[in-house]
């Protein structure tokens, strides 16, 4: 019996797998783990966010302090499909969301907002942090391979070995094939065809 004559049912919280150790497959692993769930993520490669880091070295530009409407124009074409994103996680709360972890931003003169540190790896490490205080679980170095007959995700391991992972639902953010030499090759897209 709980307070005031009240049953509390317990539920056990729901299991997450996150394909993808960039910034999608990070904020991915925040948002549910926050919401109560047991999340872990898997990526290929030996460390997360390898391209986030790279992009970092040129002063990772992190969005821009114009007014909203103004850098939704930005996007041309590609507008209307980006807009409810951009508008449901919007400069100002990306900036207090930087800030939240510690990290100071500054607006250049090209009007670009910056973490002041001009570099990705302390937002990073400030993250990474973050998931962990949150209890997010890391499982590097595993490609995920796809699905086996019973719904399980099927990962092989850089050492080889094979393995399944039960879960309640897996978030794909495998990304692109933009940067191969950092992980993003693109192999994913060929499990989903």
């Amino acid at each position: 019996m709980g307070v005031n004559g009240q049953y509390r049912i317990m539920v056990s919280p729901r299991t997450i797998a996150v394909i993808g150790a960039g910034p999608a497959g990070l904020m991915a692993a925040e948002v549910l783990s926050k919401a109560g769930c047991k999340v872990t993520v898997y990526d290929r490669m030996a460390s997360p966010a390898r391209k986030f880091l790279m992009a970092g070295r040129g002063g990772l530009n992190l969005t821009h302090s114009e007014g909203l409407e103004t850098l939704l124009t930005r996007y041309g074409g590609k507008t209307p499909l980006l807009r409810s994103a951009i508008i449901a996680f919007p400069p100002d709360d990306l900036i207090a969301w930087v800030e939240g972890l510690g990290q100071d931003t500054f607006v250049g003169s090209s009007g670009r907002v910056f973490p002041k540190a001009m570099k990705a790896s302390p937002l990073l490490r400030a993250w990474l942090r973050r998931l962990n205080e949150q209890g997010v679980a890391f499982q590097m170095g595993q490609r995920w391979a796809g699905w086996s007959d019973d719904g399980a995700l099927k990962f092989e391991s850089i050492d080889g070995t094979s393995r399944t992972v039960k879960t309640d639902a897996a978030v794909l953010a495998c990304g692109g094939a933009s940067w191969p030499r950092l992980g993003a090759d693109g192999s994913a897209l060929a499990l989903l065809a």
